[in-house]
């Protein structure tokens, strides 16, 4: 069985690695070949292909952002379950602090496959549904 307790960490300290901002962390997060696919509303998905790219995706919004962000991860659940994968689906809550305001950027969905990569558990494959642009 998939270790739920290890996977839940994962996910939940990639918003914070966001937060605090720890690049290694989030890059280390996806198995080498990882794929990241983003889709803003109902427009068209946007992919990003391997840990490099996945990297500097994180490192290219972060050296945009001038407030504070929270990525609050929450109700997370579990399907397809096996020893060594899991899909995970939880929502997200994108929250900026700027000049003394707080302000929701957008709510979404994430669904992970998250799979055993060595002795570490890993995004494969991360799929994120964005309400609103951030």
């Amino acid at each position: 069985m998939a270790d739920k307790q290890a996977v839940t960490e994962l996910l939940n300290k990639g918003g914070w690695a966001y937060d605090t901002p720890d690049v290694n962390f989030l890059a280390d997060m996806f198995t080498e070949d990882g794929q990241f696919d983003l889709q803003i509303q109902k427009n068209d998905v946007i992919k990003f292909a391997g840990r490099a790219n996945i990297r500097s995706l994180y490192e290219n919004s972060l050296a945009t952002q001038t407030d504070q962000r929270r990525h609050i991860v929450t109700n997370l659940f579990f399907a397809d379950e096996k020893d060594n994968s899991i899909t995970a689906t939880s929502y997200l809550v994108l929250v900026a602090i700027a000049d003394g305001q707080l302000k929701v950027l957008s709510t979404g969905v994430y669904t992970d496959k998250v799979v055993k990569d060595g002795n570490q558990w890993r995004i494969n494959h991360r799929f994120l549904y964005l309400d609103l642009p951030y």
